[in-house]
């Protein structure tokens, strides 16, 4: 099985804000992401953060937990969204629950992607 993205959303960016430096920003992204050839669909989301974003999200909160962060040089949200569709395109399971699990994973880890 497959997965395919629907659709994204800039949940700040959608409601008119725009991004004055694409090298310092930090934005909420929700990706809508089904099975290929089915209906339906699930939300994930994550935060797309600048290097410079970082370090001023550090200032205000001593520990972040990055694992549901996408980190990029620059935001540009058309390159970010062909990322993620791309990167999720290629992903495959038996089913959709062990699918949806590596969407919301992106990347890989060695011991939760085992295969006996």
């Amino acid at each position: 099985m497959r997965a395919r993205v629907n659709d994204f959303r800039w949940v700040d960016l959608d409601v008119g804000r725009s991004v004055d430096d694409p090298a310092h920003a930090c934005e909420l992204l929700e990706m809508y992401v089904g099975p290929w050839g089915g209906p339906g669909a699930e939300r994930f989301q994550l935060t797309v953060c600048t290097p410079l974003a970082l370090v001023e999200q550090l200032q205000h909160h001593p520990v972040l937990i990055g694992r549901h962060w996408l980190f990029v040089p620059a935001l540009h949200p058309d390159k970010v969204t062909k990322w993620l569709s791309d990167r999720i395109a290629v992903l495959e399971a038996p089913t959709w629950s062990e699918l949806a699990e590596k969407i919301g994973r992106i990347g890989e880890w060695e011991f939760e992607d085992y295969a006996d």
